[in-house]
């Protein structure tokens, strides 16, 4: 470090001397020749300088970088036999596919016929279920038709008596009628 600090010293020194011989005499070989020193200089002072503030910073950056790379390339790596095993996996599944295919059609099969039976059996529960409500609705609607026909024929047969009545006993034997019917109840009363 005091290496550089004297050196850019001399350097200063050297140019500021320079100018100073320029403003007296004008431009001269020399000046142009320690110009180009100067901008030779420089470029060596700013290479040094980049160098020394980047040296550690681009060798970790490298390094990171390559570690980094070291990693993908291994995950890659684990990635790759990875898939070499599902790859294998599949291809043992391919073999067995045709086995699952007919299995999985004998149990649809199966399945089909067990939902066929069920519905047969479904259908024929309820066909039995609407016969037997059938014939117990045609049994009520025809025991409420001869109650009904009943009926009409007793209430016929009353109105029928009571015309033959009406036609048949007159005023004498409505009078007997009544009497005997006034003696019945003389002797409940008596008795």
């Amino acid at each position: 470090m005091l290496v550089s600090v004297l050196v850019l010293a001399l350097v200063g020194g050297l140019a500021l001397s320079a100018f100073a011989a320029e403003e007296r005499q004008g431009t001269s070989s020399f000046k142009k020749t320690w110009m180009k020193i100067w901008e030779v200089l420089n470029f060596l002072i700013l290479a040094f300088l980049v160098f020394k503030l980047l040296r550690d910073p681009v060798k970790n950056f490298f390094q990171g970088r390559t570690e980094m790379l070291r990693q993908k390339i291994a995950e890659a790596e684990g990635a790759s036999i990875e898939a070499e095993r599902e790859l294998k996996e599949v291809e043992s599944r391919f073999e067995m596919l045709d086995e699952e295919i007919q299995r999985l059609q004998q149990t649809i099969t199966e399945q089909g016929e067990r939902g066929r039976d069920k519905i047969i059996s479904d259908a024929e529960q309820t066909a039995e279920y609407m016969l037997e409500k059938a014939k117990f609705e045609s049994e009520m609607m025809m025991r409420e038709a001869k109650i009904r026909l009943r009926r009409e024929v007793t209430n016929e047969a009353v109105r029928l008596a009571e015309e033959s009545i009406k036609k048949e006993i007159g005023k004498k034997d409505q009078e007997r009628l009544v009497d005997e019917y006034l003696q019945d109840l003389k002797q409940v009363a008596t008795s």
